[in-house]
């Protein structure tokens, strides 16, 4: 009886040693995979290495999303996974800009946001926008009015 007892204990021992194991193993793996993802965010390397890249022209669309821009970059041969651009494009304070560029695959990603952010509208380019918007809409209004009181 007390063989029993001892072996069902000494079981019980080594299967938990075994759960132990088996986490840790698994929170190890998630923690390099974590830090090397976090890692190619800050410095991912450019597709071709310099003086073997090639030129690509990509279109913006009007209200392409990060996402969106992500996917198109990565069909072109520009960047190496899309879903990561939109993490880039956050912390590099991306302004989608519609129009064609031009980039080269020697380009890495902090210089593609830069060419595209160098077509952004400036602060004060915005504001004029803005108040521009707003004007036509006071204007569309007025005139709305006025159409009512006509009638």
């Amino acid at each position: 009886m007390n063989l029993r007892k001892t072996a069902i204990m000494i079981f019980r021992l080594t299967l938990k040693m075994v759960i132990l194991a088996a986490l840790v193993a698994v929170f190890y793996v998630v923690c390099v995979k974590t830090f090397e993802y976090g890692g190619a965010i800050f410095s991912e390397e450019p597709m071709d290495s310099y003086g073997k890249g090639g030129d690509v022209v990509v279109t913006i669309p009007v209200d392409t999303t990060a996402g969106e821009l992500g996917n198109i970059l990565e069909k072109n041969g520009l960047i190496k996974d899309g879903n990561m651009f939109k993490i880039q494009a956050f912390l590099y304070d991306l302004t989608i800009t519609p129009g064609t560029y031009t980039f080269s695959t020697e380009n890495n990603v902090e210089d593609i946001i830069d060419i595209i952010n160098a077509n952004a509208p400036k602060e004060d380019e915005k504001k004029t926008e803005k108040k521009t918007e707003k004007q036509t809409e006071k204007k569309t209004e007025k005139q709305e009015e006025t159409t009512k009181v006509e009638k």
